[in-house]
C-alpha cells in the first residue's frame, strides 16, 4: 500500500504564524486520500489527516474578530493552559507526547522552554515573591505517568520548573482527599492574589475525587475542601475576583451514568470565599466545561472589565485512539468549542464559536488569545501537533 511523506515534511506545508480573518485554506480530502495513508507510528488516511489539521470554521459574535496565532500543524500538541508574560508573549503547557512548556510570541513564535521526561504538564502558574527562592518559577500540575492509564486514574504530580534552565522538580503527588479518594484528574492551578485571603498557596481542582488542594512554599500538598458533586457539580477552572476576596470556581455537572461525560448547559461559574464556602448564586450559568477565565483590560473597548472564559464543549479524548497501524477510521473532532464573556448581571454572551476544544484564555495586550487543544487530548495512542492558538480583538 502506498505511503506518504514523513509528519514533518507534510506539517512544513501547513501556514505558520498569525493569520488575519478566515483559517487557513486547506485542500479537501479527495476519494483517493480516504484510501492512502501517511507515514506515522499509528496509520492515519491522508484524509484523516487533512481534516485534523484544517482550522475549524470559527465564527465570531458581530463586536469581535479573530486571527489565527499558532495555526495546527505547528509546534502545539494539545495547548491546555496559557499564562500571559508581557505584552508580546505568553507560556503554554502542553502534555504532548511526554511533555513540554513553550513560550509563544505575538508574532507566532513558539520556543521551546522546558520539557520534562516522565511529569507532563498541563496546567500551571508562576509562583510569587512569597515562595522565596522559588519565586519566578514555573509550578505545574502534570501528569504521573502520561502513556500509562492517564489523569483519571493515577495521583497527578505537582512539578517546578526553573525557567532558566528548564530543568523539572518534583514536588509532590497530590494525596488523598478526607474520603481516601486519590489526588487525580486535576483541571487547573493557580496562585492566589498577594495580599488577598489566598494569597501565598497554590490552588489546585481536581475532578476524579471533586476537591481542591493548596500547595506551600514549603512543599506541603494537603485537601482544603471537598466539593459537593450534586450540589455544586465538578470543579474545572480557577479565577479569583478583581478584588481579589473570592475564588471563581468553574464547575461541570457530570453525566450520571459517566464520570468522565458532562452535561450540556449544567457548566457554572462559583463564588467561594476563602474558608470554602460557596456562595448560593453562581456568577453564570449554562456552560459546558468551562476552563480558563480572564478580565478584559482596559484596553478592550466596552468589554473592559468583563469576564472571559473558554468552554471546551465535549472533550473528544477518542480522537485519534488507533492501537494497530493502518487501522481506522478516526473519529471526527466536534465544533463545539465556544468561547463566552460574562455581563456585569451575569449573562453570558457568546464570543466565539465552532471551536474545537478551547481550554485557555489570557490577554495578550489588547487581544485575546484563546488556546484550542483540538482533537487527542492526553489519553489517545496518537500524538499529533494539532493544537492551535487564535487572538480575538473587538471591531
Amino acid at each position: 500500500m502506498k505511503r506518504f511523506a514523513p509528519l514533518a515534511i507534510l506539517l512544513g506545508c501547513l501556514t505558520a504564524g498569525p493569520v488575519a480573518g478566515a483559517p487557513p485554506t486547506v485542500q479537501p480530502p479527495t476519494e483517493q486520500d480516504a484510501r492512502e495513508w501517511v507515514d506515522l507510528s499509528y496509520g492515519v488516511t491522508k484524509a484523516e489527516y487533512k481534516t485534523l489539521f484544517a482550522m475549524p470554521p470559527i465564527s465570531t459574535a458581530p463586536q469581535f474578530d479573530f486571527s489565527v496565532l499558532v495555526p495546527p500543524g505547528a509546534e502545539l500538541y494539545d495547548p491546555f493552559d496559557i499564562h500571559i508574560l508581557d505584552q508580546q508573549s505568553f507560556l503554554v503547557a502542553d502534555d504532548a507526547k511526554t511533555g513540554r512548556m513553550w513560550k509563544v510570541g505575538i508574532d507566532g513564535s513558539v520556543k521551546s522552554v522546558a520539557a520534562p521526561a516522565r511529569y507532563s504538564p498541563y496546567t500551571f502558574d508562576i509562583a510569587p515573591a512569597s515562595f522565596g527562592q522559588y519565586a519566578g518559577h514555573i509550578y505545574a500540575l502534570a501528569f504521573n505517568e502520561p502513556i500509562a492509564a492517564g489523569g483519571w486514574e493515577l495521583p497527578d504530580a505537582i512539578i517546578r520548573i526553573d525557567p532558566a534552565t528548564g530543568k523539572d522538580t518534583l514536588v509532590c503527588y497530590l494525596p488523598e482527599n478526607e474520603n481516601r479518594q486519590p489526588g487525580a484528574g486535576g483541571f487547573f492551578a493557580r496562585f492566589g492574589p498577594p495580599n488577598s485571603p489566598f494569597a501565598d498557596k497554590l490552588w489546585i481542582t481536581t475532578a476524579s475525587n471533586h476537591s481542591i488542594y493548596q500547595v506551600t512554599a514549603d512543599g506541603a500538598c494537603k485537601p482544603f475542601v471537598i466539593i459537593d458533586l450534586k450540589k455544586w457539580g465538578s470543579p474545572r477552572g480557577i479565577g479569583f475576583t478583581p478584588d481579589g476576596k473570592k475564588m471563581l470556581l468553574a464547575t461541570a455537572e457530570p453525566d450520571a451514568a459517566n464520570r468522565a461525560k458532562t452535561v450540556r448547559g449544567g457548566g457554572r461559574i462559583l463564588l467561594m470565599s476563602a474558608n470554602g464556602t460557596i456562595a448560593d448564586k453562581p456568577l453564570a450559568t449554562g456552560l459546558h466545561e468551562p476552563g480558563e477565565m480572564a478580565y478584559a483590560p482596559k484596553g478592550f473597548g466596552k468589554f473592559s472589565g468583563q469576564l472571559f472564559v473558554a468552554d471546551a464543549g465535549d472533550w473528544h479524548n477518542e480522537i485519534g485512539i488507533t492501537e494497530e497501524p493502518n487501522k481506522g477510521p478516526m473519529k471526527t473532532v466536534g465544533n463545539d468549542g465556544r468561547v463566552f464573556r460574562v455581563t456585569r448581571d451575569g449573562t453570558l454572551e457568546l464570543v466565539a464559536s465552532e471551536l474545537r476544544n478551547p481550554v485557555g484564555v489570557g490577554f495578550l495586550g489588547n487581544a485575546l488569545a484563546v488556546s484550542d487543544i483540538n482533537g487527542d487530548f492526553h489519553i489517545g495512542y496518537q500524538k499529533f501537533p494539532d493544537g492551535f492558538v487564535i487572538l480575538i480583538k473587538p471591531r
